[in-house]
Protein backbone atom coordinates (compact mmCIF):
# COMPACT_ATOMS: atom_id res chain seq x y z
CA UNK A 1 0.00 0.00 0.00
CA UNK A 2 2.74 2.73 1.08
CA UNK A 3 4.38 1.94 -2.34
CA UNK A 4 1.45 2.39 -4.35
CA UNK A 5 0.78 5.51 -2.18
CA UNK A 6 4.55 6.60 -3.10
CA UNK A 7 4.26 6.04 -7.15
CA UNK A 8 0.81 7.72 -7.36
CA UNK A 9 3.12 10.86 -5.06
CA UNK A 10 5.51 10.68 -7.39
CA UNK A 11 2.96 10.85 -11.02
CA UNK A 12 1.18 13.63 -9.06
CA UNK A 13 4.53 15.65 -8.77
CA UNK A 14 5.55 15.38 -11.82
CA UNK A 15 2.23 16.78 -13.28
CA UNK A 16 2.45 19.64 -10.98
CA UNK A 17 5.79 20.83 -11.21
CA UNK A 18 6.12 24.67 -12.70
CA UNK A 19 7.32 25.13 -16.33
CA UNK A 20 9.39 28.38 -15.93
CA UNK A 21 9.17 31.08 -18.65
CA UNK A 22 12.21 32.74 -20.73
CA UNK A 23 13.19 35.52 -19.39
CA UNK A 24 15.33 37.20 -22.17
CA UNK A 25 18.00 39.65 -19.89
CA UNK A 26 20.97 39.08 -21.90
CA UNK A 27 22.12 38.70 -25.64
CA UNK A 28 24.81 36.44 -24.46
CA UNK A 29 24.00 32.89 -25.51
CA UNK A 30 26.90 30.45 -24.04
CA UNK A 31 28.31 30.73 -20.48
CA UNK A 32 31.69 29.00 -19.28
CA UNK A 33 31.48 27.39 -16.15
CA UNK A 34 33.18 28.92 -13.36
CA UNK A 35 34.23 27.37 -9.91
CA UNK A 36 31.22 27.57 -7.68
CA UNK A 37 28.79 27.65 -10.63
CA UNK A 38 26.16 24.89 -9.86
CA UNK A 39 23.51 24.63 -12.33
CA UNK A 40 20.80 26.02 -9.71
CA UNK A 41 22.67 28.76 -9.83
CA UNK A 42 23.24 29.89 -13.31
CA UNK A 43 19.55 29.25 -13.76
CA UNK A 44 18.66 32.24 -11.61
CA UNK A 45 21.17 34.44 -13.04
CA UNK A 46 20.19 34.20 -16.30
CA UNK A 47 16.79 33.79 -15.53
CA UNK A 48 15.74 30.72 -16.72
CA UNK A 49 14.77 26.98 -15.41
CA UNK A 50 17.06 24.30 -14.51
CA UNK A 51 14.92 22.32 -16.92
CA UNK A 52 15.42 24.36 -20.22
CA UNK A 53 19.74 24.44 -19.22
CA UNK A 54 19.46 20.51 -19.03
CA UNK A 55 17.75 20.34 -22.35
CA UNK A 56 19.51 23.10 -24.14
CA UNK A 57 23.01 21.62 -23.21
CA UNK A 58 21.75 17.93 -23.19
CA UNK A 59 22.56 17.60 -19.74
CA UNK A 60 21.08 14.24 -17.94
CA UNK A 61 22.35 15.60 -14.85
CA UNK A 62 22.79 18.54 -12.31
CA UNK A 63 26.68 18.00 -12.07
CA UNK A 64 29.14 20.46 -14.08
CA UNK A 65 32.73 20.98 -14.47
CA UNK A 66 34.77 24.16 -14.39
CA UNK A 67 35.49 25.33 -17.94
CA UNK A 68 32.44 23.75 -19.46
CA UNK A 69 30.62 25.47 -22.08
CA UNK A 70 26.99 25.72 -21.54
CA UNK A 71 24.33 27.41 -23.48
CA UNK A 72 22.32 29.83 -21.60
CA UNK A 73 19.67 30.49 -24.09
CA UNK A 74 17.57 28.82 -26.62
CA UNK A 75 19.13 27.74 -30.30
CA UNK A 76 17.45 29.96 -33.11
CA UNK A 77 13.80 28.41 -34.05
CA UNK A 78 14.32 26.05 -37.16
CA UNK A 79 12.04 23.38 -39.12
CA UNK A 80 11.95 19.81 -37.05
CA UNK A 81 12.57 16.99 -39.48
CA UNK A 82 10.21 13.88 -39.44
CA UNK A 83 10.60 10.09 -37.85
CA UNK A 84 12.99 8.08 -39.77
CA UNK A 85 10.11 7.13 -41.85
CA UNK A 86 9.45 10.46 -43.72
CA UNK A 87 13.29 11.46 -43.81
CA UNK A 88 13.18 8.27 -45.83
CA UNK A 89 10.87 9.70 -47.75
CA UNK A 90 11.99 13.36 -48.12
CA UNK A 91 15.55 11.87 -49.04
CA UNK A 92 13.41 9.58 -52.06
CA UNK A 93 11.48 13.13 -53.12
CA UNK A 94 14.85 14.95 -53.14
CA UNK A 95 16.77 12.64 -55.11
CA UNK A 96 14.21 12.57 -57.63
CA UNK A 97 14.21 16.40 -57.90
CA UNK A 98 17.69 17.09 -57.99
CA UNK A 99 18.33 15.62 -60.96
CA UNK A 100 15.73 14.07 -63.97
CA UNK A 101 18.02 11.21 -65.04
CA UNK A 102 18.96 8.81 -62.31
CA UNK A 103 21.54 7.41 -63.50
CA UNK A 104 23.93 10.14 -63.77
CA UNK A 105 22.86 11.31 -60.07
CA UNK A 106 25.80 11.01 -58.52
CA UNK A 107 28.01 11.74 -61.14
CA UNK A 108 26.58 15.31 -61.63
CA UNK A 109 26.49 16.03 -57.58
CA UNK A 110 30.44 14.84 -57.62
CA UNK A 111 30.84 17.28 -60.74
CA UNK A 112 29.62 20.14 -59.03
CA UNK A 113 32.06 19.76 -56.25
CA UNK A 114 34.58 22.15 -57.68
CA UNK A 115 31.72 25.21 -58.37
CA UNK A 116 30.10 24.53 -54.63
CA UNK A 117 33.93 24.10 -53.20
CA UNK A 118 35.12 27.53 -55.01
CA UNK A 119 31.92 29.37 -53.68
CA UNK A 120 32.98 28.04 -49.90
CA UNK A 121 36.27 29.17 -49.92
CA UNK A 122 35.06 33.27 -50.64
CA UNK A 123 37.25 34.80 -47.65
CA UNK A 124 34.79 38.17 -48.14
CA UNK A 125 31.79 36.67 -47.86
CA UNK A 126 30.15 36.00 -44.22
CA UNK A 127 29.34 32.30 -43.56
CA UNK A 128 26.19 31.44 -43.11
CA UNK A 129 24.20 30.00 -40.14
CA UNK A 130 24.05 26.16 -39.53
CA UNK A 131 20.54 25.12 -41.82
CA UNK A 132 20.57 22.04 -40.71
CA UNK A 133 18.10 20.52 -38.42
CA UNK A 134 18.61 21.09 -34.51
CA UNK A 135 20.43 18.91 -31.88
CA UNK A 136 19.10 15.37 -32.18
CA UNK A 137 16.82 13.86 -30.05
CA UNK A 138 15.42 10.43 -29.82
CA UNK A 139 11.67 10.22 -30.44
CA UNK A 140 8.94 7.77 -28.66
CA UNK A 141 5.44 7.47 -29.39
CA UNK A 142 3.75 6.64 -26.07
CA UNK A 143 1.39 3.93 -25.66
CA UNK A 144 -1.50 3.41 -23.46
CA UNK A 145 -0.07 3.40 -19.70
CA UNK A 146 2.87 4.78 -20.57
CA UNK A 147 4.66 7.63 -17.87
CA UNK A 148 7.65 9.02 -17.66
CA UNK A 149 8.49 7.12 -14.84
CA UNK A 150 7.90 3.56 -16.62
CA UNK A 151 9.44 5.35 -19.22
CA UNK A 152 12.68 6.17 -17.33
CA UNK A 153 12.61 2.17 -15.57
CA UNK A 154 12.91 1.05 -19.45
CA UNK A 155 15.18 3.79 -21.10
CA UNK A 156 18.03 3.64 -18.44
CA UNK A 157 17.40 7.62 -17.54
CA UNK A 158 15.52 9.56 -14.79
CA UNK A 159 11.55 10.88 -14.85
CA UNK A 160 12.78 14.76 -14.31
CA UNK A 161 15.27 14.65 -17.47
CA UNK A 162 12.50 13.14 -19.60
CA UNK A 163 10.24 16.19 -18.03
CA UNK A 164 12.65 18.54 -19.17
CA UNK A 165 12.99 17.33 -22.60
CA UNK A 166 9.38 17.41 -23.32
CA UNK A 167 9.13 21.33 -21.92
CA UNK A 168 8.11 20.11 -18.57
CA UNK A 169 4.79 18.02 -20.45
CA UNK A 170 2.65 17.23 -17.43
CA UNK A 171 1.47 14.07 -16.77
CA UNK A 172 -0.68 11.71 -17.80
CA UNK A 173 0.72 10.81 -20.99
CA UNK A 174 -1.39 10.68 -23.88
CA UNK A 175 -1.45 7.62 -26.41
CA UNK A 176 0.33 8.48 -29.79
CA UNK A 177 1.94 11.45 -28.14
CA UNK A 178 5.38 11.82 -29.75
CA UNK A 179 7.95 12.37 -26.70
CA UNK A 180 11.80 13.68 -26.92
CA UNK A 181 14.04 10.89 -25.43
CA UNK A 182 17.72 11.74 -24.47
CA UNK A 183 20.44 11.97 -27.86
CA UNK A 184 21.94 8.82 -26.87
CA UNK A 185 18.01 7.20 -28.47
CA UNK A 186 18.40 9.51 -31.58
CA UNK A 187 19.76 8.05 -35.19
CA UNK A 188 23.51 8.07 -35.89
CA UNK A 189 24.49 11.94 -36.30
CA UNK A 190 27.43 13.63 -37.07
CA UNK A 191 29.06 17.07 -35.83
CA UNK A 192 30.83 18.71 -38.30
CA UNK A 193 35.06 19.07 -37.78
CA UNK A 194 36.57 22.68 -38.43
CA UNK A 195 37.95 20.52 -42.02
CA UNK A 196 35.25 18.61 -42.97
CA UNK A 197 32.72 19.63 -46.00
CA UNK A 198 29.48 17.60 -46.90
CA UNK A 199 31.69 15.90 -49.17
CA UNK A 200 34.03 14.42 -46.78
CA UNK A 201 31.32 13.38 -44.61
CA UNK A 202 29.29 11.91 -47.07
CA UNK A 203 32.30 9.45 -48.50
CA UNK A 204 33.01 8.77 -44.46
CA UNK A 205 29.54 7.01 -44.28
CA UNK A 206 29.47 5.99 -47.38
CA UNK A 207 25.94 7.83 -48.64
CA UNK A 208 25.50 10.22 -51.40
CA UNK A 209 26.33 14.19 -50.98
CA UNK A 210 21.92 14.64 -52.25
CA UNK A 211 20.78 12.37 -49.77
CA UNK A 212 22.47 13.78 -47.35
CA UNK A 213 21.35 16.96 -47.50
CA UNK A 214 17.69 15.40 -48.05
CA UNK A 215 17.79 14.10 -44.89
CA UNK A 216 19.09 17.45 -43.42
CA UNK A 217 16.77 20.01 -45.47
CA UNK A 218 19.95 21.71 -47.05
CA UNK A 219 19.64 23.73 -49.72
CA UNK A 220 23.65 24.20 -49.90
CA UNK A 221 26.53 22.16 -49.76
CA UNK A 222 28.31 24.73 -47.24
CA UNK A 223 28.76 23.37 -43.43
CA UNK A 224 29.85 24.64 -40.39
CA UNK A 225 32.03 23.09 -37.89
CA UNK A 226 29.67 21.74 -34.69
CA UNK A 227 26.81 21.80 -37.17
CA UNK A 228 24.88 18.21 -36.07
CA UNK A 229 23.47 16.33 -39.33
CA UNK A 230 21.77 13.35 -39.78
CA UNK A 231 22.95 10.41 -41.34
CA UNK A 232 20.34 8.85 -43.63
CA UNK A 233 19.13 5.05 -43.73
CA UNK A 234 20.75 4.70 -39.95
CA UNK A 235 18.24 3.77 -37.14
CA UNK A 236 17.49 4.88 -33.59
CA UNK A 237 18.11 2.13 -31.09
CA UNK A 238 14.92 0.60 -30.28
CA UNK A 239 12.86 1.30 -26.61
CA UNK A 240 12.89 -1.62 -24.65
CA UNK A 241 9.38 -3.44 -24.38
CA UNK A 242 6.73 -2.42 -21.33
CA UNK A 243 8.58 -4.26 -18.51
CA UNK A 244 11.87 -4.79 -19.76
CA UNK A 245 13.39 -2.46 -16.96
CA UNK A 246 17.21 -1.45 -17.55
CA UNK A 247 20.36 -2.04 -16.05
CA UNK A 248 20.39 -1.08 -12.65
CA UNK A 249 22.39 2.02 -12.05
CA UNK A 250 24.49 0.01 -8.90
CA UNK A 251 23.54 -3.13 -6.82
CA UNK A 252 24.92 -3.57 -3.64
CA UNK A 253 24.41 -4.12 0.44
CA UNK A 254 21.68 -2.10 2.43
CA UNK A 255 21.04 -2.24 6.23
CA UNK A 256 18.61 -1.27 8.16
CA UNK A 257 18.53 1.80 10.85
CA UNK A 258 18.28 0.79 13.55
CA UNK A 259 15.34 0.82 15.65
CA UNK A 260 17.02 3.39 17.99
CA UNK A 261 17.10 5.84 15.14
CA UNK A 262 13.17 6.61 15.36
CA UNK A 263 12.33 10.08 16.09
CA UNK A 264 15.93 11.04 15.36
CA UNK A 265 16.74 14.45 12.97
CA UNK A 266 18.22 13.08 9.65
CA UNK A 267 20.94 15.16 7.91
CA UNK A 268 18.15 16.66 6.06
CA UNK A 269 16.54 18.23 8.95
CA UNK A 270 13.59 15.53 8.99
CA UNK A 271 13.07 13.25 11.66
CA UNK A 272 13.16 9.25 10.80
CA UNK A 273 10.22 7.79 11.04
CA UNK A 274 10.18 4.00 10.29
CA UNK A 275 6.67 3.89 9.08
CA UNK A 276 8.01 6.11 5.92
CA UNK A 277 9.47 4.55 2.61
CA UNK A 278 12.78 6.58 2.94
CA UNK A 279 16.60 5.97 2.73
CA UNK A 280 20.14 7.50 3.23
CA UNK A 281 22.49 7.79 0.33
CA UNK A 282 26.01 9.61 0.03
CA UNK A 283 25.68 12.25 -2.66
CA UNK A 284 22.19 12.14 -4.41
CA UNK A 285 20.01 15.67 -3.91
CA UNK A 286 17.27 14.73 -0.62
CA UNK A 287 14.26 14.18 -2.03
CA UNK A 288 15.48 12.06 -4.95
CA UNK A 289 13.14 9.44 -5.51
CA UNK A 290 14.74 5.63 -5.98
CA UNK A 291 13.34 2.48 -6.78
CA UNK A 292 14.71 -0.66 -4.68
CA UNK A 293 14.60 -4.04 -6.07
CA UNK A 294 15.19 -7.44 -4.73
CA UNK A 295 17.57 -9.72 -7.19
CA UNK A 296 15.63 -12.51 -8.61
CA UNK A 297 12.47 -11.80 -6.36
CA UNK A 298 9.30 -9.86 -7.49
CA UNK A 299 9.86 -7.43 -4.32
CA UNK A 300 10.17 -3.50 -5.26
CA UNK A 301 9.69 -0.34 -3.45
CA UNK A 302 10.14 3.53 -4.05
CA UNK A 303 11.96 5.24 -1.70
CA UNK A 304 12.97 9.09 -0.72
CA UNK A 305 16.39 9.82 -0.08
CA UNK A 306 16.73 11.89 3.63
CA UNK A 307 19.71 11.55 4.99
CA UNK A 308 23.47 10.89 4.42
CA UNK A 309 25.13 7.43 4.90
CA UNK A 310 25.21 4.59 4.81
CA UNK A 311 26.22 4.30 8.49
CA UNK A 312 28.36 1.32 7.93
CA UNK A 313 31.40 0.73 5.37
CA UNK A 314 30.88 -1.67 2.71
CA UNK A 315 26.88 -0.80 2.53
CA UNK A 316 25.19 0.93 -0.49
CA UNK A 317 21.85 2.02 1.41
CA UNK A 318 20.85 2.60 5.19
CA UNK A 319 16.95 2.01 4.40
CA UNK A 320 13.99 2.20 7.01
CA UNK A 321 11.77 -0.37 8.42
CA UNK A 322 9.15 0.35 6.03
CA UNK A 323 11.42 -0.18 2.99
CA UNK A 324 12.89 -3.59 4.78
CA UNK A 325 9.21 -4.99 4.86
CA UNK A 326 8.53 -4.17 1.33
CA UNK A 327 11.95 -5.72 0.52
CA UNK A 328 11.18 -8.65 2.44
CA UNK A 329 14.07 -8.17 4.18
CA UNK A 330 15.74 -9.41 7.53
CA UNK A 331 16.66 -6.19 9.75
CA UNK A 332 19.29 -8.30 11.38
CA UNK A 333 20.85 -8.91 7.99
CA UNK A 334 22.45 -7.32 4.74
CA UNK A 335 21.51 -8.34 1.33
CA UNK A 336 22.01 -6.74 -2.01
CA UNK A 337 19.34 -4.70 -3.58
CA UNK A 338 19.24 -2.86 -7.03
CA UNK A 339 18.70 0.52 -7.29
CA UNK A 340 17.44 2.94 -10.23
CA UNK A 341 17.49 6.36 -10.13
CA UNK A 342 13.84 7.71 -11.36
CA UNK A 343 13.62 11.41 -9.98
CA UNK A 344 16.75 13.37 -8.61
CA UNK A 345 15.01 16.75 -6.90
CA UNK A 346 16.78 19.97 -7.74
CA UNK A 347 17.19 20.41 -3.81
Amino acid sequence: MRTAVLAFGILLAVAGLPCDSLAQTSSDSTYTVQSGDTLYSLAQRFGVSVEELQRWNDLEGTALQVGQTLRVRPRPTVPETGTDEEVAADTATAADTVSADPTTADTTTVDSAATDTSAATDSTATPPAPTGPPPLYGRHRAETGDSFVNLALRLGTTADTLYALNDSTATPLSSGQTLRLPKRFAPPGHTVGAEETLYSIAGQYGVSVRALRAANALDTTTVQPGQRLRLPGRKAPKVPPPGDWAAPDSTGAVAVYPDAFAGRLTTSGMPYDPDDLVVSHPSLPYGTVLLLSRPGTDRHTFARVIDRGPLDEGVLLDVSAAVAEQLGIDPDTTPTVALRTVWVSEK
